[in-house]
């Protein structure tokens, strides 16, 4: 795991997240991405969105970000681990999900 020091107020490594793709009925195919922070504090909601494209495209990677909104009400000070899981269209070259604003680069493993 990643120090808080980075400006983040939640922590994760590569090993905390997975990436599962799958097909669907249509014939796409999608990759579910999820994973586990540690948070300062309860009440954190975790999102990952669409990053920006690469100014050099990979197509072998789907980008990402991972977005923090922070509780609006008093917590306990607590370390809490917070779940975050998103879903994405990618076509069949991508084998990798990079969460960009982390460093985190996961291996897509087919579901």
């Amino acid at each position: 795991m990643s120090e808080y020091g980075n400006g983040f107020a939640c922590t994760a490594g590569a090993e905390d997240f997975t990436a599962t793709a799958h097909r669907h009925g249509k014939g796409g195919r999608r990759v579910t991405v999820k994973g586990t922070c540690a948070c300062r504090t309860p009440g954190y909601r975790l999102q990952l969105d669409l990053a920006s494209p690469p100014i050099v495209p990979v197509p072998e990677e789907l980008h990402l970000e991972l977005a923090e909104v922070a509780p609006t009400d008093t917590v306990a000070q607590v370390v809490t681990p917070t779940d975050v899981e998103g879903e994405f269209e990618i076509g069949d070259e991508v084998e990798r999900v990079v969460i960009r604003n982390r460093n985190i680069t996961v291996l897509v493993k087919e579901g």
